[in-house]
């Protein structure tokens, strides 16, 4: 037999056997089987309330659970009454649809489904990263076919601020954020390991508390560890393996023009080791032994998959020329640390860093934020948020290992910084203590840094529903 090309016909009986629900009606049973997001319910209302010609896009990293939400999403729509044949998911990660553009998926589709006409059909298209001009693409195929939606899902942001402005009116973009420290308690069902109704916590419920966030620190986003029952190093040591694999191992670097997958892997590591601590481009160079424009490019890219978050100066707020600025980088998923490394206990020197690294996690789950740091005599304030003017509109500092929080001359500077902002109030996170202590015209709130951060996650998720429902 000589060689052949692929016939289109095989392209076709592939989409049939991916998309076994128009026979079933059921999703695998691998993504039945887990609990929905929180943020499930916000995702398919967006996915239903989607007007003609406007795709929705699904954005996060590798790892956090976007084909879990799209298969949820299917399964969703086939049990309110969407029949089962004009839901159509292709995954670009499939070798087989490789290379091929958008039109040709739809038009492959209607020939699995033997239908001409692309009305009322639900097209997904997973990966859509690996598309080229992935953007223009999908406002294209989204307005030839307006009584069609288009849902995307990729693992890297919109290229640029520019163009997500040219796309947004064909586009609405929902960025999964990873498990929040709220949902990991919810799943694995230990809200009652405190009573937050309570006016005084007692030794014993704080303690459990915390060993629950160190847990969610550990091994908080992995899925199927999150969902056992039972829990051992082995499992922690495999699903790392794999979290690691999926988010440095595969192709993604390709796409952005980076080939050197060792040197990017050795400085993900780097920064993941030294979350929170502040640096800047040219330190970075210096230490990891990069070209300048090398560890730019890298920045980039980390950022644009969503693996870090650069937090810059307070005092360099007002301007966008930050190369050469100071800056604290934080990796967003902080379970990504273990799998680098290894867990971390609760007197751990670099403990204090990852809880600071988890609390602004949780506040990545606002998907516009504006938050910065300052530095005062060696001194930080770690999280400042800021209004729309860069006005600061709270502050927030992050202690661990000293049981009261602060130092005096710590508290003065931070009640300076409020004085001088017009705030009346701070909030101050400890390993245990829970007080309110004035100073002068400021109030400082102690808060455990576990309440605070469940508190968070809770907050910003029922302020969500309700802007949904407004």
């Amino acid at each position: 037999m000589k060689l052949q090309q692929i016939p289109e016909s095989q392209i076709i009986e592939k989409v049939k056997f991916e998309n076994h629900w128009w026979n079933d009606k059921k999703i695998d049973e691998h993504y039945a089987a887990m609990p929905r997001r929180i943020y499930f319910n916000i995702f398919i209302q967006i996915v239903n309330e989607a007007k003609d010609d406007r795709a929705v896009v699904l954005l996060g990293q590798r790892g956090i659970g976007k084909t879990a939400m799209l298969s949820h999403t299917i399964q969703a729509l086939i049990d309110a009454g969407k029949p089962a044949n004009q839901i159509s998911l292709t995954s670009f990660a499939i070798p087989i649809f490789k290379g091929l553009d958008l039109e040709s998926v739809v038009k492959f589709n209607l020939k699995a489904l033997n239908i001409k006409s692309a009305d009322d059909l639900i097209f997904i298209f997973e990966e859509i990263q690996y598309l080229d001009e992935w953007e223009v693409q999908l406002e294209k195929i989204a307005k030839k076919y307006p009584k069609a939606l288009f849902i995307g899902s990729s693992s890297i942001g919109i290229k640029s601020k520019n163009k997500r402005k040219k796309h947004s009116k064909r586009f609405h973009a929902f960025v999964l954020p990873i498990l929040s420290f709220y949902e990991f308690i919810e799943i694995r069902n230990q809200q009652n390991t405190i009573y937050f109704d309570d006016d005084e916590f007692s030794q014993k419920q704080i303690d459990i508390f915390n060993q629950h966030f160190l847990n969610y620190i550990n091994y908080g986003n992995y899925s199927s560890v999150v969902l056992s029952t039972k829990i051992d190093s082995e499992q922690i040591r495999s699903e790392s393996n794999r979290y690691l694999h999926s988010i440095l191992l595969r192709d993604l670097p390709n796409l952005y023009g980076i080939n050197k997958l060792h040197k990017l892997n050795s400085f993900t590591s780097f920064l993941a080791y030294n979350s929170g601590i502040e640096t800047n481009v040219e330190e970075l160079a210096q230490q990891s032994g990069y070209q300048k424009e090398t560890v730019i490019k890298y920045l980039n890219y980390l950022e644009h998959i969503f693996l870090i978050k650069r937090i810059y100066r307070f005092n360099d707020r007002h301007t966008d020329e930050r190369d050469n600025l100071y800056f604290r980088i934080y990796i967003t998923n902080v379970s990504m640390r273990t799998a680098l490394f290894t867990p971390l206990t609760v007197d751990d020197i670099r403990t204090e860093y990852m809880v600071e690294t988890a609390i602004l996690a949780q506040w990545q789950h606002i998907e516009k934020d504006m938050f910065y740091y300052c530095k005062h005599d060696h001194v930080f304030i770690d999280l400042i948020k800021v209004d729309n003017n860069k006005k600061p509109v709270w502050i927030t500092d992050v202690r661990w290992q000293h049981p009261h929080g602060l130092q005096h001359n710590e508290l003065d500077i931070v009640g300076h910084f409020c004085g001088k902002h017009g705030l009346l109030s701070s909030m101050i996170t400890t390993k245990q203590t829970r007080d309110i202590i004035p100073s002068s015209n400021v109030i400082h709130s102690y808060e455990p840094a576990s309440l605070y951060c469940y508190s968070i996650g809770k907050q910003i998720v029922e302020n969500k529903m309700i802007d949904k429902r407004v």
